[in-house]
């Protein structure tokens, strides 16, 4: 029987919207996505995934206002990801987005997507809060 375990960016490594804010240089910035993302993957590797198996990979974004969030949205779809739920909370970017979209979990593959989604996030003055997905064991 496969084990699922979800695998929370901000919350497993504590990588969180404020501490991303700190580094103030883009490239730096860039930098520190990338090392989240390696500490995902291991995190998956150590659980046994053997990353072949493109999966569901799920990512959250947060805007200032709504109309930014439904450009991104908008901006996004074109490179076939889809909406899995839109919702408003009290928070400094209270415009929450949840996208997926079925993808491989290699290194290489989660930074240019996970690094495409932060970018374009910053473009439409969005912030990327990152990804998670499921342990597959096959």
């Amino acid at each position: 029987m496969k084990k699922y375990l979800t695998i929370l960016l901000g919350v497993l490594f504590g990588i969180s919207s404020c501490q991303k804010k700190e580094v103030n240089n883009f490239e730096d910035r860039k930098q520190a996505e990338k090392e989240a993302n390696k500490k995902v993957i291991k995190a998956l590797i150590d659980g046994g995934d053997k990353l072949i198996v493109p999966r569901e990979v799920f990512h959250w974004i947060y805007f200032k206002n709504e109309n930014d969030k439904n450009n991104y949205l908008k901006e996004v779809i074109k490179k076939g990801f889809v909406l899995v739920s839109s919702n408003t909370i009290k928070d400094k970017f209270p415009y929450q987005l949840q996208i997926k979209r079925i993808d491989k979990v290699d290194e290489n593959s989660v930074n240019e997507y996970a690094i495409y989604l932060w970018e374009k996030a910053i473009e439409y003055n969005g912030d990327y809060d990152g990804w998670e997905t499921s342990i597959e064991k096959s």
